[in-house]
């Protein structure tokens, strides 16, 4: 019987690692496409819901000293004025 030598099998397995890597690459891709179709497809959220999650990141950032209190409070008024602005031009939210 004929012996493979180490080369030919250590080819083989390259090349079963090729593939197996390119199925988890395209498994991964999948994966991420579906998350970004269910947040692109999700209804939005209220304004008072953004704005909730809004001010806790802002003091969860302040709390981590990434930012000022003062910073924190003229972002939040700057984004409350452009998310209700938005919401109140045709009724919906944007």
């Amino acid at each position: 019987m004929a012996r493979k030598s180490n080369s030919e099998s250590s080819a083989k397995r390259s090349a079963v690692r090729v593939v197996v890597d390119g199925v988890a690459a395209a498994a991964g891709g999948v994966v991420a496409a579906t998350v970004a179709a269910g947040i692109v497809m999700s209804p939005a959220q209220a304004p008072e819901a953004r704005l909730g999650g809004i001010h806790e990141d802002l003091q969860r950032a302040v709390a981590l000293h990434q930012i000022t209190a003062e910073q924190a409070a003229l972002f939040e008024v700057k984004l409350q004025r452009e998310i209700l602005s938005s919401t109140s031009d045709d009724g919906s939210v944007a």
